[in-house]
């Protein structure tokens, strides 16, 4: 006879009229960590299918003619695209798209204000200038989650205008306090471009959980506050 657990209590009422804030972000969100990990599982998958597939050439005989080193040759070739090239422009695609849907998200709340956001300064991202402004005047603390945006932005920049390579970087005085406050980035040297942002595997997780925090907190606090005009 089966035994039937029981059903944990509920309180549906309160469940169905629970507000989700910005909840099309959230799916953003949970896109790039999917993206993330995916792409990162399956390239560990085709690096060793890759190798299985070089031993089976070379044990059939097929690299005889080429050089005697040939078979180590395609082997550190492989190591290279899969350990460095192939995973760095993934979490370099997976920083613009965490930062991008961050910035998407924050003009729709601006729009949804009641107060109206102070002017720029120049030279000033009107992204941070904005998280800035809305948590001081929502009286909030996250500060500090939002230099870690900003030090995001620093280096998506470099990413997006320089292909990630230091020297090529109007800007390259800011990356070292950005990469200083962020775990698991560096500047380094994995490839023979040179210096370049260096993003560590599962680096991005702690940040896109911190964004996910910051921008749903801030929708929230801004119903919670009545300083939406709508329900965004």
């Amino acid at each position: 006879m089966l035994g039937i657990m029981g059903m944990p209590n509920i309180d549906l009422d309160r469940l169905m009229n629970e507000p989700i804030y910005a909840l099309d972000f959230q799916f953003m969100i949970g896109d790039v960590q999917d993206y993330l990990d995916f792409s990162e599982n399956n390239i560990e998958c085709q690096y060793r299918t890759e190798l299985q597939s070089i031993k089976r050439h070379a044990e059939a005989g097929d690299f005889e003619g080429f050089p005697h080193d040939y078979r180590e040759y395609l082997e550190a070739n492989a190591e290279h695209r899969f350990k460095v090239s192939f995973p760095l422009k993934i979490r370099y695609g997976a920083l613009l798209a965490l930062t991008t849907a961050v910035e998407w998200s924050v003009v729709y709340l601006v729009q949804g204000l009641k107060m109206p956001i102070d002017k720029v300064p120049k030279g000033k991202n009107k992204t941070i200038h904005a998280l800035e402004f809305i948590n001081k005047h929502l009286g909030l603390r996250y500060g500090a989650l939002i230099k870690d945006f900003e030090a995001l932005v620093w280096l998506r920049n470099c990413i997006a205008h320089c292909a990630g390579i230091e020297r090529d970087y109007e800007y390259r005085d800011k990356l070292p306090e950005a990469i200083s406050r962020l775990k698991g980035f560096s500047l380094a040297k994995w490839h023979f471009l040179g210096s370049h942002v260096a993003i560590e595997r599962s680096a991005l997780d702690k940040y896109i959980e911190e964004m996910k925090h910051l921008v749903v907190n801030l929708y929230k606090a801004a119903h919670e506050q009545s300083f939406l005009t709508l329900d965004t």
